[in-house]
């Protein structure tokens, strides 16, 4: 398994049918306040905080974040919360793709996390990248499912 970046980040349809495939498939997912939970967020923000706060697992710091995983994460509080068809209809409902999560407008970085804690699918808006953490024929195949979703799928001679 390999990190497979989209060749555009999922938006409209294709951003909806996958929140749902991811809400199914994976038990959390977080999102980022780059300003370190202080009490002035954006109004943007703060709504989409509390409408996730009943699926609130707890928060976190970068250095939590980047010893559990050992992956480097961007500054800020990290919001893990639980997958459900309810907090799945708010993300779908407070964005049309990945990448318009982007602050002061929303919270950044939205990320489903494998049962290890690891990525499964991560975000980082204010690069322009997104992308899973899947095998090949798990990317084929969904894109076979999820119209407008494009991976960039490497080139194998025969």
């Amino acid at each position: 398994m390999r990190i497979i970046p989209f060749h555009k980040a999922p938006s409209g349809a294709a951003y909806r049918y996958l929140i749902d495939e991811l809400i199914d498939k994976t038990g959390r997912f977080f999102l980022v306040d780059r300003r370190y939970g202080r009490e002035d967020a954006p109004a943007e923000v703060a709504r989409v905080f509390e409408r996730l706060k009943p699926y609130l697992i707890e928060r976190c710091t970068t250095e939590e974040m980047m010893r559990r995983t050992r992956a480097f994460y961007t500054e800020g509080i990290y919001y893990i919360y639980e997958c459900t068809p309810a907090s799945g209809q708010i993300l779908k409902e407070e964005a049309d793709g990945f990448l318009d999560r982007l602050y002061p407008s929303l919270p950044e970085d939205l990320c489903f996390l494998n049962e290890d804690g690891s990525d499964y699918l991560y975000t980082e808006a204010h690069e322009d990248g997104c992308g899973m953490r899947i095998t090949e024929q798990e990317a084929r195949d969904l894109m076979k499912r999820i119209p407008g979703l494009n991976f960039v799928m490497e080139r194998f001679p025969s």
